[in-house]
């Protein structure tokens, strides 16, 4: 059997409170196989977040927070390693794409400079000519037509899309085994989100890389997922291949989650000849002022 790129098992994570320990996770457990894209979904305050950032290794150091089960990664329990060590696979041998692409990227330098210390994670001593012609490469992989304008613009120059695009690149660079993907594109108008996740899902194939793809957005999931974990209030409550899970739905919540997904069908414009009750009345006016007059 292949091992996993990630395996966790039995994860529990607490803070500690004036009032006690407020616990988040409840001993939750996933895996993901190499190439495999798994997805995690639930509602805001879920613990969806909180699982990509302890895999990175990003809560360990909060003395507030008590967690215990274990991350495996490649094989290797990530908890044995020492802090160095597992500081060197951030960005390396695995990465993490931010929900919102305009504050995770640093407005005082420009891109080159964010994107060279990318590369300098994998290849120490990089010269600015080999990192320039990596990141144009990168760049361009991710459909970014002036890639020399955007290395030299700083984040408050570009778009909100394109920042979203150049995090992709950054996050792809060094060829990662486990990228982990918090709300990509939330923060982009549908269109731009449904093209830089194309990208994603094609830049993943090509590289073999294994996504813990976290997102609210069913829709989304449902294109870009093979399996999917449904995670409510820290407990996760159903799993299972993605058309399955969509279509035949076991638990309570994962049916809610599904019934909440927008749909095209059953709307449609109202009948100009019948009157809903109710709207009929004289048109309600305030402070005196007519419907009419405040929409002039």
């Amino acid at each position: 059997m292949t091992t996993p790129t990630l395996k966790i098992e039995n994860l529990t994570l607490g803070f500690k409170t004036w009032s006690g320990t407020a616990k988040v996770l409840h001993g939750i457990s996933l895996h993901i196989k190499k190439g495999e894209r798994v997805a995690l979904v639930g509602e805001s305050g879920s613990g969806k977040s909180v699982t990509a950032r302890i895999v990175l290794g990003m809560l360990q150091q909060l003395k507030s927070a008590r967690i215990t089960g274990s991350v495996e990664f490649e094989g290797v329990n990530l908890e044995t390693l020492k802090p160095a060590s597992r500081h060197a696979l951030r960005g390396t041998r695995m990465s993490m794409i931010f929900q919102d692409p305009t504050s995770s990227l640093n407005p005082v330098y420009p891109i080159f400079t964010q994107f060279k210390e990318v590369l300098e994670r994998a290849q120490p001593g990089i010269t600015n000519e080999k990192a320039r012609e990596r990141a144009i490469s990168a760049l361009a992989d991710v459909a970014i037509n002036e890639p020399d304008r955007v290395l030299d613009s700083y984040a408050f120059q570009l778009s909100g899309g394109m920042n979203q695009r150049v995090m992709i690149a950054m996050a792809l660079a060094n060829n990662p085994a486990l990228l982990l993907a918090d709300e990509p594109g939330t923060a982009l108008d549908v269109t731009v989100q449904a093209q830089t996740l194309k990208l994603m899902s094609a830049l993943v194939e090509k590289h073999h890389t294994s996504v813990l793809f976290i997102s609210h957005n069913l829709g989304v999931v449902r294109e870009f997922a093979d399996r999917v974990y449904v995670i409510y209030k820290g407990n996760i409550v159903e799993q299972g291949p993605t058309g399955q899970l969509f279509d035949d739905p076991k638990h309570p919540y994962t049916r809610a989650l599904l019934s909440a997904v927008p749909r095209i069908t059953g709307g449609g414009i109202p009948d100009l000849d019948d009157d809903p009750s109710g709207f009929t009345a004289p048109l309600a006016t305030h402070d005196g002022y007519s419907e009419r007059e405040l929409l002039a």
